[in-house]
């Protein structure tokens, strides 16, 4: 059985600070990681503008966050490498397999499937409440803060998002660092995680939030601050599981 260790109620922070030293340590690869997922989160967002849908990127950029753990793989490894006193380089990094790939490949599809109920969800909720509402991004969002239905439709929305990211959060806040780390199945690393989060709930509550602040803020900058935000918040990450499971638990 696998034992989560107590950490302090100002872990997050230093989560964070570790996180950034890591960063700075390999910007190089940081920083075209991060750039990758902004390249792909433009593209998506253009690709929706120009079919006449761009009411759907909020759906779009809140629906990253339920499968962002598993895009992170790469990075995990960012720290993991600089454990070991290596040098992390790109091409190395996102061509090292992990050792529980299958593993990994199903917890991802738990969060891929989360990813589908929430668009399914999103989908329903505009048809039933604002069935109406205009499909370009200006007028949607004027829409969303004046009407009545769209008041109701970002409230409710807000409400099923905010928990099926902290369901996602959950099972995965630990669980793709210690696949990687750690011989153990997925339903291992998923049980894992959900004890820190039962264990320590002011702690993980903080940490989601926090996490929740840095992904909303690199995407409010034109989305250009993500590559810096995702990778520096998937360097902490995987500090956060260091703090539960030492080195010298994990082996």
């Amino acid at each position: 059985m696998i034992t989560v260790k107590q950490v302090r109620r100002d872990a997050p922070w230093q989560w964070l600070r570790a996180g950034w030293q890591d960063f700075v340590r390999a910007p190089r690869v940081c920083l075209t990681y991060g750039a990758i997922f902004v390249v792909i989160g433009l593209v998506i967002t253009l690709g929706l503008g120009l079919v006449g849908f761009s009411s759907a990127v909020p759906v779009a950029l809140s629906g990253f966050a339920l499968v962002a753990p598993a895009f992170a793989v790469g990075i995990y490894q960012v720290s993991h490498a600089l454990e070991r006193g290596e040098t992390p380089r790109f091409l190395v990094i996102v061509s090292r397999i992990p050792g529980r790939i299958s593993q990994i490949a199903f917890l991802s599809l738990l969060l891929l499937l989360l990813l589908l109920v929430w668009v399914r969800i999103a989908q329903v909720l505009l048809i039933v409440i604002a069935p109406y509402s205009p499909l370009e991004a200006g007028p949607f969002l004027n829409y969303l803060l004046t009407d009545a239905a769209g008041l109701t439709l970002l409230a409710i929305g807000t409400l099923v998002g905010a928990g099926l990211a902290t369901l996602a959060f959950a099972i995965s806040a630990l669980a793709f660092p210690m696949l990687i780390d750690r011989d153990v199945d997925a339903i291992t690393a998923l049980t894992t995680s959900l004890k820190a989060v039962i264990n320590q709930p002011f702690v993980m509550l903080t940490w989601a939030w926090l996490i929740a602040f840095f992904i909303g803020a690199g995407i409010a900058f034109f989305g250009i601050g993500l590559a810096v935000a995702f990778p520096w918040i998937a360097l902490a990450t995987w500090h956060a599981y260091r703090d539960f499971l030492p080195a010298e638990q994990a082996g």
